[in-house]
């Protein structure tokens, strides 16, 4: 005959002491004991685990198909977002030149070389006829300059001066030119044999820096 065992419901195992007879724990005051039959702890006999019904069928399926071996891998799709972001990352602009503005100082008056956007391609004229140089005073006296003497205009950001086929010539530094010739800041010409310029650079107000 089997012993009837009573036991703690609640307890962990070794917890609560059992007991022979219906009460209550030892270590739970209010809970009472509930009859335990050993053979409820024998474990059930072990199966062998099934294998998933897919993976038998797909294994043959693998190994008889004569495309699997050539057929290409597919590229991974986690990296093209990453590409597209790099494609359409906005690029920085490069850094615009500084833009530079001459003048001529002719007989202590400053005169400003338009800008090469402006109409007709900015520059300035010398000459004793020319606009340009109304404001110099004295400019259209001088019998050695020739009316349309020379002119300056920029080329690809840069400052040229050019004879005009004047009778007396136009000089840059000393020396006579016959083509178009690049100026700057701190040349000196000299146009027919009595009209000396000074070439300065101005800021944005036309003040010479």
């Amino acid at each position: 005959m089997a012993t009837v065992i009573y036991r703690c419901p609640v307890g962990a195992p070794g917890e609560c002491p059992p007991s022979g007879t219906r009460g209550y724990c030892q270590v739970h005051m209010f809970q009472q004991l509930e009859r335990y039959d050993p053979a409820e702890d024998v474990p059930p006999a072990e199966t062998p685990a099934e294998a998933p019904a897919d993976s038998a069928a797909a294994a043959p399926r693998r190994a008889t198909d004569p495309e699997a071996a050539t057929r290409p891998a597919r590229p991974a799709r986690a990296a093209q977002p990453q590409q597209n972001q790099q494609q359409h990352r906005p690029q920085p602009r490069p850094a615009r030149p500084p833009v530079l503005r001459l003048a001529l100082v002719v007989a202590g008056v400053l005169l400003p070389v338009r800008a090469e956007h402006r109409r007709g391609g900015g520059g300035l004229a010398i000459g004793r006829d020319e606009p340009d140089c109304a404001a110099v005073p004295g400019l259209a006296g001088l019998d050695q300059l020739s009316r349309h003497h020379a002119r300056l205009r920029w080329i690809d950001g840069a400052l040229y001066v050019e004879d005009l086929g004047s009778t007396n010539g136009t000089f840059v530094d000393g020396r006579r030119i016959e083509e178009p010739t690049r100026i700057g800041p701190g040349h000196r010409l000299r146009f027919a044999l009595d009209l000396d310029v000074q070439v300065v650079e101005i800021d944005e107000f036309g003040a010479p820096r």
